[in-house]
C-alpha cells in the first residue's frame, strides 16, 4: 500500500499528460501511486497514458466513457489504495517537493486534511511555447485545528481565503473517505471541488495548513471553459449559495459572519454570471441578454443576499451598485464593462479580480 494515491482525470490532454507524469515522477517523495483516469478522450491521450503505465508500475490507467471530472475522480477513488489521497489536474504544475512536504504535514499533525497555498497562473502561447503572463499567491497562515469545534470557529475565514475552494492543493485521509463513503457529486460544474470539500469537512476532526505555495493552478488559457458562455451559470451559483447556507446551518454556525460571507460570495459570483452573458455573442440578442440579466438582478435570493453582502474593495462595491439598486440597465453596463476588460486585457482583469 503506497502512502499517497494521486488521481488525475484526463480528457483530451495529449499536450499535457507526459509533462504531468514527469512532474509526479520527479517528486522528492517516492511512495506514491498515480491513477490516470482517461475520461473518454478523443485524442492521443489514451495511448500516451498506456505507454507510461507500461514503463512505470506505480502508474495505473483507467479508460472510461466521458462523464466529466466528478465521475473521473470517483473512478480513481474507487481503486485508490493509499493512506492519503490527492487530486491533480493534468494541465497544472506542482513543485518538486510538494508531496514530500504535504505528507510530512499530515504525518506530523495527524490531520484528516492537509492544505497548502498555491499560485494562480495565466498563460498564453508565444511561438509554440507557453508564457506566464500573471502569477498570484494564495495562502492561509500555517495552523492546525485539532477538533471540530476549532474548525467551526475558523471555518468562515478558511473559506473566505479561497484555500478550500479546490481539491488539488490538499491531501485527504483515505480511511475517512472510505468510512463515510465520500464521493464527488456529479452535475456540479465549476463547484464539484467545493461540494466535495464541504462533505469532507462536515465529517472530519482536524485540518492542517501550511502557508507554503506548492501548486501552480493555470487559471486561464485561450479556449478554456472559463471563457465560454454557459446559459446555466446563474443556476449553478444560486444552487451553490443555498448549499453553503445549508452547510453552515448543518454545522451550527449560521450567524452574521457566515451569512455575510455567503451573501458576498454569491453577489460577487453574480457579477461574473452577468459578465458571462456577453460571452454568448450573437447567439443571444440584446433583449435576451438584458432579460437574462434582469432575471438575475431581481431573483429573490439576489435581493436577500444583497442586504448582507459587504464587498471589501471599492472596485467591487462600485461594480455591485446596480445589483444593490435593483437597476438592470446599470447591471448590463457593468457586465459589458467586465467582459470588455477580460477580452482585451486578461491580465488586468485578473489583477482586478484578485483585489476584490
Amino acid at each position: 500500500m503506497p502512502e499517497l494515491s494521486i488521481v488525475i482525470p484526463v480528457f483530451n490532454g495529449e499536450k499535457y499528460v507526459q509533462m504531468c507524469y514527469e512532474g509526479i515522477a520527479s517528486q522528492s517523495f517516492k511512495d506514491w501511486e498515480a491513477i490516470f483516469v482517461d475520461d473518454g478522450s478523443k485524442d492521443n491521450s489514451p495511448a500516451i497514458l498506456d505507454k507510461i503505465a507500461e514503463q512505470d508500475e506505480r502508474v495505473a490507467v483507467i479508460h472510461k466513457e466521458n462523464g466529466g471530472t466528478a465521475t473521473a475522480r470517483n473512478a480513481g477513488l474507487n481503486v485508490a489504495t493509499g493512506k492519503y489521497i490527492t487530486f491533480l489536474d493534468c494541465d497544472d504544475e506542482i513543485k518538486e517537493d510538494m508531496y514530500e512536504k504535504m505528507v510530512s504535514l499530515m504525518n506530523s499533525t495527524q490531520a484528516d486534511m492537509g492544505v497548502c497555498g498555491f499560485y494562480y497562473k495565466l498563460e498564453k502561447e508565444n511561438n509554440g511555447e507557453s508564457e506566464t503572463t500573471y502569477l498570484e499567491e494564495k495562502y492561509y497562515p500555517s495552523s492546525v485545528y485539532k477538533t471540530p469545534e476549532e474548525i467551526k470557529e475558523h471555518l468562515v475565514d478558511m473559506w473566505d481565503s479561497d484555500l478550500l475552494s479546490n481539491v488539488w492543493n490538499k491531501l485527504y485521509r483515505m480511511d475517512l473517505i472510505r468510512e463515510e463513503n465520500l464521493r464527488y457529486r456529479d452535475g456540479h460544474v465549476y463547484t464539484e471541488d467545493r461540494v466535495f470539500n464541504r462533505q469532507f469537512i462536515e465529517n472530519c476532526n482536524s485540518i492542517a495548513f501550511t502557508n507554503e505555495c506548492l501548486y501552480y493552478y493555470v487559471r486561464e488559457r485561450v479556449g478554456s471553459t472559463t471563457e465560454k458562455y454557459r446559459d446555466d451559470s446563474f443556476i449553478i451559483r444560486n444552487k451553490e449559495y443555498n448549499e453553503f447556507t445549508a452547510h453552515y446551518k448543518k454545522l451550527g454556525i449560521w450567524d452574521n459572519k457566515s451569512r455575510e460571507y455567503t451573501s458576498r460570495e454569491f453577489i460577487e459570483r453574480i457579477a461574473g454570471c452577468i459578465e458571462n452573458v456577453f460571452h454568448a455573442g450573437k447567439n443571444l440578442t440584446t433583449k435576451q441578454k438584458y432579460d437574462s440579466i434582469k432575471s438575475m438582478v431581481q431573483h429573490p435570493d439576489t435581493r436577500e443576499a444583497i442586504k448582507y453582502a459587504r464587498c471589501r474593495s471599492k472596485k467591487m462595491r462600485v461594480f455591485v451598485l446596480p445589483i444593490r439598486w435593483n437597476w438592470t440597465p446599470g447591471a448590463y453596463l457593468m457586465g459589458y464593462t467586465i467582459y470588455t476588460i477580460r477580452s482585451k486585457n486578461p491580465v488586468l482583469f485578473h489583477k482586478l479580480k484578485s483585489a476584490r
